[in-house]
This record gives C-alpha cells, structure tokens and sequence, in this order.
C-alpha cells in the first residue's frame, strides 16, 4: 500500500510541478537542483497551501483560474509577470 506522498509523487501534475520548480530554483541557486531536492520544495509548497486553506472556496477557484491551460504565446514566467 502507497503513503500517501508516494501517491502525491505518482501524480502527473506533481511531477510536472516538480520538473518546473527543479529548474526554476537551479537557475536562482545557480547550482543544479536534484530531483529530491525540487520534491521536497513542491511538497513544502502544497502543504503550506494546502494548510492555509487553499483547497476550498475561494481559493480553489483562483488557483483554477490562475492555473488554465496557457495560450501558446504565454509562458508561465509571463504570467507570474501580471
């Protein structure tokens, strides 16, 4: 039977979630992130908003709003831009 964080980490969105912290935080630490390494700071991330109430109304519907398929000209850098 899988813990619970191992089924987090079986989740595609998690782990396109991890892919994209890993190589956010390599370029800011200026050293390359391990995979771990971008687990655990995912897994930091959602708990802490998970905790603060992130899974109910309203701010579910944000995040829903926030995290829509992007348009192909837009980037997620782009967004975090607005």
């Amino acid at each position: 039977m899988a813990s619970r964080i191992d089924e987090l980490k079986g989740d595609p969105a998690f782990r396109e979630a991890v892919h994209a912290v890993r190589g956010a935080a390599s370029i800011l630490s200026g050293r390359a992130v391990t995979h771990e390494e971008a687990e655990l700071l995912v897994s930091f991330a959602l708990a802490a908003y998970a905790n603060a109430g992130g899974l109910s109304e309203p701010s579910l519907s944000r995040l829903a709003r926030f995290s829509n398929k992007l348009p192909p000209e837009e980037s997620f850098e782009s967004l975090l831009k607005h």
